[in-house]
């Protein structure tokens, strides 16, 4: 989506951004002083709905986000999550306001209690300009990821993936994040090892799936498009894992067959007779079943594309331009063709990628030149702006 300069100004060379998402008078003078003696530029949005159409454009640069503590805790998450999917990180959410004084509570790490009263206070923090953060070197241990499921820590990102040729929107894959309150928001890769040596991955794709679901429920712009989910390899295999998801697809009233498996491999060659039968049984109950990052990182993606998968997901590695990742993704897309399976093509990052898979054969896209990953409240927000700029480019056409 390209930038709206109406929406948001651009700040002069060299002076930092801080965002202020409060329709408060006070708040919005205090932090305006504030900015002025810092020579800083101040974005205002009066609401969460009105960051989170900001933090949607390319690059919004910002170096701080602040929020009133009388912010819904829901609210202060979502913003939380959706600065750290736009800023990679590096911005952090304040709250102006001590604990306590208002609904929502910080984490210590990517939200922060400031008091706006206490004018040096708010300066040095503004002035702190936050370093990269250093989680991707943290790992949860057992006893602190059964904490943060047990405490309802979890919360869900939402990434569209969209029809090669029209690029409509024809469904999301949900993508989990943890709110530590020591580490700040963890990846995947930071707790779903752990989840699978301490066999915690069945609790963890449960919960997932459920609050991705519940997240969902009743938004008409998921009108007929799927949700996707990682499932990994021990939960699939298990006997009762498409129960337990048959379950949660009728308690939040979502259809099985809007639903679609992402099966999460390891490097280890499967019991290829085993997942044979665990993916019959999955599509069996209506669950449509994918293979997930199919390439360099899944060398037996040739054996498995022979079992009764609907389709496969291109490992994000063959969007890129190389010659041996082109090779590769032709090779995996023709024989999923062959197969009657269809193809998703992730890490998009450029038109030219997109070209590229649309010569390949690629049913459906997804990745950052689309859309970073987003809390449900912004895909609400991206889905109904992405419809109306398609809309009007295939009027023009």
């Amino acid at each position: 989506m390209a930038a709206d300069p109406n929406l948001a100004g651009e700040s002069p060379p060299g002076r930092s951004r801080l965002l202020l998402v409060s329709a408060d008078p006070a708040l919005i003078e205090i932090t305006g002083t504030a900015a002025r003696r810092m020579s800083a530029w101040l974005e205002v949005m009066p609401t969460p709905d009105a960051a989170y159409a900001w933090l949607l454009h390319p690059s919004p640069t910002c170096t701080h986000v602040l929020a009133p503590a009388a912010l819904a805790q829901s609210d202060v998450d979502n913003l939380a999550g959706m600065v750290d999917e736009a800023t990679a990180g590096r911005a952090k959410v304040f709250l102006l306001g001590p604990p306590g004084a208002g609904n929502a509570t910080g984490d210590g790490k990517s939200v922060i209690h400031i008091d706006p009263y206490d004018a040096a206070s708010l300066e040095a923090a503004l002035r702190a300009n936050p370093p990269a953060s250093d989680v991707t070197r943290r790992s949860l241990g057992a006893a602190a990821l059964r904490t943060s499921l047990h405490d309802g820590r979890l919360r869900i990102r939402f990434q569209p993936v969209l029809e090669t040729h029209s690029l409509r929107m024809i469904g999301v894959e949900a993508l989990s994040r943890l709110h530590h309150p020591d580490f700040g928001i963890l990846r995947p890769a930071q707790f779903m090892p752990q989840a699978i040596k301490t066999g915690q991955e069945r609790a963890l794709s449960a919960t997932a799936a459920a609050r991705a679901v519940m997240d969902l429920r009743g938004q008409s712009f998921m009108q007929e498009r799927y949700i996707a989910f990682n499932v990994p390899l021990p939960t699939f295999l298990n006997d009762a894992g498409h129960v337990r998801a048959l379950d949660i697809c009728a308690i939040a009233g979502h259809p099985v067959d809007r639903v679609v498996i992402e099966l999460v491999e390891t490097t280890d060659a499967p019991d290829l007779v085993t997942l044979a039968a665990s993916v019959e049984r999955w599509r069996k109950v209506g669950f449509n079943v994918t293979i997930d990052d199919a390439g360099p990182r899944l060398p037996h993606w040739r054996d498995m594309l022979d079992l009764p998968f609907n389709g496969v997901k291109l490992d994000g590695s063959l969007a890129a331009v190389d010659d041996a990742a082109v090779a590769e993704a032709e090779a995996i897309v023709g024989i999923a063709k062959r197969n009657g399976q269809y193809v998703v093509a992730e890490g998009i990052e450029n038109a030219a990628a997109v070209a590229r898979m649309r010569a390949l054969g690629a049913d459906a896209l997804q990745g950052f030149f689309f859309c970073r990953p987003m809390p449900a409240p912004a895909l609400r927000i991206w889905a109904e702006a992405w419809e109306t700029l398609i809309g009007a480019e295939s009027a023009m056409a």
